[in-house]
């Protein structure tokens, strides 16, 4: 697994690629943390490039999409990959988590 940071702003992109296992969980939630600690406003998890994710990075994306809600700030994946798509659907997180798509979304 592999994390890209893109920042703009007040805003970060984390553009993650292969499979997110349990230690790859734990890279995704230092790179949240990380993010938070630096004040960012919105955190996009761009799995686009994702093949998998574990229970763990499930957690870690549910964990903090409710604590940067609750504290009036942002995180949602956005670009779920095929095989992701349908895992957070089949979870039912799927309509929680991911960015919905709009019209001249850049995301």
């Amino acid at each position: 697994m592999n994390i890209t940071k893109n920042t703009i702003g007040d805003s970060l992109e984390l553009l993650v690629s292969g499979r997110i296992d349990g230690a790859g969980a734990n890279e995704l939630e230092i790179a949240v943390l990380a993010a938070i600690k630096a004040g960012a406003k919105e955190i996009f998890i761009n799995l686009s490039q994702a093949e998998w994710i574990c229970s763990a990075g499930i957690r870690v994306i549910l964990q903090y999409f409710r604590q940067m809600k609750h504290n009036g700030k942002r995180l949602l994946v956005t670009r779920p990959s095929p095989g992701i798509s349908e895992i957070l659907e089949a979870t039912g997180f799927k309509d929680v988590v991911v960015e919905a798509s709009r019209p001249g979304a850049v995301r």
